[in-house]
């Protein structure tokens, strides 16, 4: 098996350079396709190291189906530094997150799944699989051609239009990304809760089975739109294809030697798809609904000194963090003087915590999973 190497081009810029993104793809017969992508968030980067750590993996080894891998995934958003700060996450002209930007294509382009559930009724999930793909394929492809001939490609959309064009036919899809100042988690949609074990992630956020403009909501939505149009005609599918966010740890950070553990998850994973062989591993991670994923917001403006980080687990009564203003400052009890503690008001898991400890009041401080069960 060898790999098959491909540059696309994705952004011109106004000095007449384009950017482009390479994708790596190894196939051998019939079988899965999986599609993995990194920094679309350019701060994102050690999903890179995951992928150097993967292909590093497959050296020597014989996979049924095939595995295309997309390291740089966005070069525009790498390339913007404000002074040793890399900008993103955020579209530097429109603002927007690169992780919105795709779209559910079913609605979009007005597939019509009400004529081709009925016209697949009797068929066998492998033929409805096989034709669905080609179907969507060619509803993508009209529609982004619409686009271009309406001139309506814009510098938001274009990279994610091609991801996910790219990802469109694929059984599984992972993103891989980063917190700011985060622990390793995994979004999981809702059908695909039980199969999210064999991400090995210790904490799962257990997301809505809709669309919110993400590219892991966007890869599987067009099989739960099939899924519930079948669903009228009393068939119950069962979706073999999945879609998954996986936060490698915090953002401007590059650690081969994490790597090395980050890249378990998607080897078991593949094992999972039958991609690779062997009996896939499960975990028993803390899950918590998404409706119960909260984020606390600073109380006051202040020097912060935190005293939980992520991946921590607190109690009711906990002491979070202490807040320091200088103003306050009395010389005769300098610390006591300015500094208000922070308590927990309910037990929860630290997942995401603000990268400064310069904070104003009402800045995100931590994002927290609390209800969690197993």
């Amino acid at each position: 098996m060898s790999w098959t190497i491909k540059d696309i081009p994705v952004k011109e810029l106004s000095t007449g350079e384009v950017l482009s993104i390479k994708t790596f793809t190894l196939s051998n017969g019939e079988g899965p396709h999986i599609h993995i992508q990194a920094s679309v968030h350019g701060a994102e980067i050690q999903g890179n190291a995951v992928i150097l750590k993967l292909m590093e993996a497959l050296k020597g080894q014989s996979i049924q189906g095939s595995i295309t891998l997309i390291p740089m995934a966005n070069p525009y958003a790498t390339l913007n530094k404000h002074g040793t700060y890399t900008y993103g996450r955020y579209n530097p002209v429109t603002g927007d997150n690169w992780n919105r930007n795709y779209v559910d294509i079913v609605k979009a382009s007005g597939f019509d799944l009400d004529e081709f559930c009925n016209s697949h009724k009797d068929s066998t999930w492998e033929d409805i699989k096989s034709s669905y793909k080609t179907k969507l394929s060619q509803a993508f492809s009209k529609y982004t051609n619409t686009l271009k001939d309406q001139n309506r490609i814009q510098d938001n959309n274009k990279i994610n239009i091609i991801l996910q064009e790219l990802a469109l036919g694929a059984d599984g899809i992972l993103d891989l990304h980063t917190g700011p100042t985060a622990t390793r988690y995994l979004y999981s949609a809702e059908y695909e809760e039980a199969i999210s074990k064999h991400m090995l992630f210790r904490h799962v956020l257990v997301i809505p089975n809709d669309f919110a403009g993400a590219m892991d909501e966007a890869s599987f939505m067009p099989w739960i739109h099939l899924k519930d149009a079948f669903a009228k005609l009393g068939r119950d599918i069962n979706l073999d294809v999945e879609s998954f966010t996986l936060e490698f740890g915090s953002e401007e950070t590059f650690r081969m030697d994490e790597g090395s553990k980050d890249v378990e998850s998607i080897l078991n994973y593949l094992k999972f798809k039958n991609v690779l062989a062997g009996e896939p591993e499960a975990a028993n991670p803390h899950y918590s609904k998404l409706k119960d994923y909260n984020t606390m917001y600073a109380p006051r403006g202040g020097l912060v000194d935190y005293h939980v980080a992520p991946g921590d687990h607190f109690k009711e009564g906990d002491k979070l963090a202490t807040f320091y203003q200088m103003k306050d400052i009395d010389p005769e009890n300098p610390i006591a003087s300015c500094s208000h503690t922070l308590v927990a008001n309910a037990d929860g898991i630290v997942i995401n915590r603000c990268p400064s400890s310069n904070v104003h009041q009402g800045m995100e401080l931590f994002q927290i999973m609390t209800n969690t069960y197993r």
